[in-house]
């Protein structure tokens, strides 16, 4: 029988229709994880499914978030877009869906002026053909032998403000990108851990101030820790830093212009050009010429000259898309992202992009 595809965006409550295809490829997400989705979270969404005749065989939800991004001493907020619920229908896989699917959400990014985007791989096989790489290891924390699990409790209203206080005074010290914290996004985050048998364990020090938190989540007995922000130590907390990381965020460079505007110089005005190759946004490829300052940012791209594979003169070094996104995320150093057009010239190049304030600092811990 013909197949009759269709690409169709949903947004709002629309996203709702695409709950039948959730709960059959993520069969293994509890029915309160589930309703939780769809009742907090999709109805927020834009999704982008494959539909065949009345059936939806493929989806993808972008999810936005506000997302603080360090631009030299201050912060800027950018609505970016996490991609989840990327799923195809067993009986369709391979057939190429879930590429335009991709595809086509990548462009809608790219349309809204959004730097980047990022998301959390089940496997990074699948996104690296689109160029994504992974710009975030989280932190693995270990539950004390004493300590089954720890005590939940609600937080209160004034927990909930303390808490925001807390946790954007130390987010805006120690990290350069992190999504926008506010007590409206820890009472939402308590409803998400609540129906995955968990929650957030915070503990209040004298006056407005808080010793920290961890968010803690449960499943078939196994305790697991998302995320932990404790800026005295984990001395007296029923739970302790092991030391170890493990790879966890994807990101992909969708506008290269707006993202290299947020760098900085971290003293004096640097200057540099590059080629940048991007095989799904050519509005991203050739070469850019960048000037920063301490407090300000000028990236333009240079029009003249055509790419065609040979040398072009005027650039000092060159990357494809997702090297510069591993670069300007601190997950790779120039040395291993950049290729060099003058091997006189190597060192002096990696200097100046040693002068350069990137995003290094990265805590996205988000799930759905």
């Amino acid at each position: 029988m013909e197949e009759m595809i269709k690409i169709e965006e949903l947004e709002g409550e629309d996203c709702l229709k695409l709950r039948d295809l959730w709960e059959e490829v993520f069969w293994e997400d509890s029915q309160a994880f589930t309703d939780y989705y769809f009742q907090e979270k999709a109805v927020r969404n834009h999704a982008f499914a494959l539909k065949n005749g009345q059936e939806y065989v493929a989806m993808l939800y972008l999810s936005p978030y506000p997302v603080m991004l360090r631009a030299g001493k201050q912060f800027v907020c950018r609505e970016i877009n996490y991609i989840v619920g990327v799923a195809t229908k067993k009986e369709y896989r391979h057939r190429g869906y879930m590429d335009r699917l991709l595809k086509e959400a990548l462009a809608f990014i790219r349309a809204k002026g959004q730097p980047f985007v990022f998301l959390m791989p089940a496997d990074p096989r699948i996104y690296m053909p689109y160029q994504f790489t992974y710009i975030y290891d989280r932190g693995i924390y270990r539950m004390r032998a004493e300590n089954n699990s720890p005590e939940i409790r609600s937080l209160t209203e004034e927990e909930f403000h303390i808490l925001s206080d807390c946790a954007s005074s130390f987010l805006k010290e120690h990290c350069d990108v992190f999504i926008r914290r506010d007590s409206l996004y820890y009472r939402g985050m308590e409803k998400e851990l609540r129906v995955q048998n968990g929650g957030i364990c915070f503990r209040a020090g004298t006056g407005k101030e808080a010793e920290g938190y961890f968010f803690y989540t449960e499943e078939e007995g196994k305790g697991e820790i998302l995320e932990a922000v404790l800026p005295k130590g984990d001395g007296e907390w029923s739970i302790y830093n092991s030391g170890k990381k493990e790879p966890a965020i994807m990101g992909r460079i969708v506008d290269v212009k707006s993202m290299l505007s947020l760098m900085r110089a971290k003293k004096e005005e640097i200057f540099w050009s590059m080629l940048i190759k991007d095989p799904i946004f050519p509005e991203n490829e050739g070469i850019w010429k960048c000037r920063v300052t301490v407090g300000e940012a000028f990236i333009n791209k240079e029009e003249k000259g055509v790419l065609d594979g040979g040398k072009q003169p005027g650039y000092e070094c060159e990357a494809g898309i997702e090297q510069l996104t591993a670069w300007v995320f601190g997950y790779k150093e120039a040395e291993e992202s950049f290729r060099f057009s003058d091997k006189e010239d190597r060192e002096a190049t990696i200097c100046k992009l040693r002068g350069i304030r990137r995003l290094c600092r990265v805590f996205i811990n988000e799930i759905v």
